[in-house]
């Protein structure tokens, strides 16, 4: 008889050593299951693709897209556009790449701030030429 409650005492100590373990592992695999979820690009992404991230409604799809370019998801927690636990849950889905091209659309808005400047003076009346 103290042979079956060495060994079931045996068995116990077993299953408590190796809870730590399992329950890493399951943590390990919660977290590589959200990092095979599709990743959603803030700067490039439909508001129909935001608003399949857990948390982001149509509003809010909406203020990601006012607020772009982003050089990182956590802006979208500094600018106030989602919450810390909203980012903390779609974080691993997240990625921010450079604005998809427009086509040229805004590159004019830099020629023309460059141009504006052109010819102009740092100082004085005459406007910059000297005699």
């Amino acid at each position: 008889m103290k042979l079956l409650h060495k060994l079931a005492l045996v068995c116990c100590v077993a299953t408590l050593a190796a809870a730590p373990a399992i329950c890493l592992a399951a943590d390990d695999s919660a977290q590589s299951q959200s990092s095979k979820k599709k990743t959603v690009d803030i700067n490039n992404a439909t508001s129909e693709e935001l608003q399949t991230l857990k948390g982001i409604d149509s509003d809010t799809a909406s203020k990601i897209i006012a607020g772009r370019p982003y050089a990182s998801p956590t802006q979208l927690v500094s600018k106030g556009i989602i919450t810390k636990e909203v980012f903390n849950d779609i974080r691993y889905q997240l990625t921010a790449k450079a604005p998809a091209d427009d086509g040229g659309k805004n590159s004019n808005k830099n020629k023309n701030k460059n141009n504006n400047n052109r010819g102009k003076s740092s100082g004085g009346k005459g406007g910059g030429k000297r005699k």
